[in-house]
C-alpha cells in the first residue's frame, strides 16, 4: 500500500522557490493550498508519494552552522510519570500547587490535601484539552490544506520542526512551512480523509504532546495510508502551539 503523505513533485527549481519565498514574505498568505492537476487525472487508488530528495534542499537550508546554531532540545525520559515531557518551564499555578500538596501532606492535613489534589487536577485536564484542541487544529489545516490555518498553528522560531514520513528533520518555521507547502501541492484534492486513532494526550506544565495513528485517504483512493505521529506543543501567550511534527510510516 502507497502511504499517503509521500510527495509526487520533482525537485523545486532553486530560482522558482526564491521567487515564491520572496512574494510570501511581502504578503501575507490569504489562500488554500491547491492541487496544480485534478485528483481525476491521478491514477486511481493513489496517494501522496514520499520522496526524501524532494525535502533535500529545505533540510539543507533548515541547517544552521554549528557556530550560530540555538538548540532548545526537550528530553523524554522512557517510563516517566504519566510519560509527560522532562521540562522546568512548569506553570506558575501548576508549580505552586505542587508544591502546596506535598507541604499538606508532610504536616498531614488530609483535608487541604484531597483540596489541593482536586484543583490540580482540574488544571491538568484543561490543559489537555487545550492541547487536543490545538491538535484538531492542525489536522483540519492539514485536513482542507488551508495555508492560512496552518501558518497559525505552528510557533514561530528556529527551535520548531518537521518530520515527514521517509525524510529528515526540517528545521525553523519558515522551512517547515515551505514544506507544508510542498506537501499540499501534491497532484491531489482536497480535502482529505484524516482519521486519527489511538490518540494519547500529555501535559506538563507549558509543554504537551499528543500521539496518535494517522489514518490517511485521499479523494478516489480505494486504500488508507498509516503515519504514526508524534505532536509537540508549548504554550505561548496563553496559546497552544505545535512546535514539532514528527510522522513515521506505519506497516501493520
Amino acid at each position: 500500500m502507497t502511504h499517503p503523505l509521500a510527495l509526487v513533485m520533482a525537485a523545486p527549481n532553486p530560482s522558482t522557490m526564491a521567487a515564491a519565498a520572496a512574494a510570501a514574505a511581502a504578503t501575507p498568505a490569504t489562500a488554500l493550498w491547491r492541487a496544480s492537476v485534478p485528483a481525476t487525472s491521478a491514477a486511481a487508488g493513489s496517494c501522496f508519494r514520499v520522496g526524501a530528495k524532494s525535502f533535500t534542499r529545505l533540510q539543507m537550508a533548515s541547517e544552521p552552522s554549528t557556530r550560530t546554531r540555538r538548540v532548545r532540545i526537550v528530553h523524554v525520559k522512557s517510563g516517566e510519570a504519566e510519560g509527560s515531557p522532562t521540562t522546568e518551564n512548569i506553570t506558575g499555578d501548576e508549580e505552586t500547587l505542587q508544591r502546596d500538596l506535598q507541604t499538606a501532606i508532610k504536616e498531614e492535613d488530609y483535608a487541604r490535601a484531597a483540596k489541593l489534589r482536586d484543583e490540580l487536577r482540574v488544571l491538568q485536564e484543561d490543559s489537555k484539552s487545550a492541547v487536543l484542541a490545538a491538535n484538531a487544529r492542525f489536522y483540519n489545516a492539514f485536513k482542507n490544506g488551508d495555508l492560512v490555518a496552518m501558518h497559525s498553528t505552528w510557533a514561530k522560531g528556529d527551535h520548531v520542526y518537521v518530520v515527514h514520513p521517509s525524510a529528515g528533520k526540517i528545521s525553523g518555521y519558515d522551512m517547515v512551512m515551505q514544506s507544508w507547502e510542498m506537501v499540499c501541492d501534491a497532484d491531489h484534492e482536497f480535502p482529505l480523509r484524516i482519521d486519527l486513532q489511538n490518540v494519547d494526550v500529555h501535559v506538563r506544565g507549558d509543554l504537551g504532546y499528543v500521539t496518535c495513528l494517522e489514518m490517511v485517504k485521499t479523494k478516489g483512493s480505494s486504500s488508507w495510508g498509516t503515519q504514526i505521529a508524534t505532536n509537540v506543543f508549548e504554550k505561548v501567550d496563553g496559546k497552544w502551539l505545535m512546535c514539532i511534527h514528527h510522522a513515521s510510516h506505519f506497516d501493520e
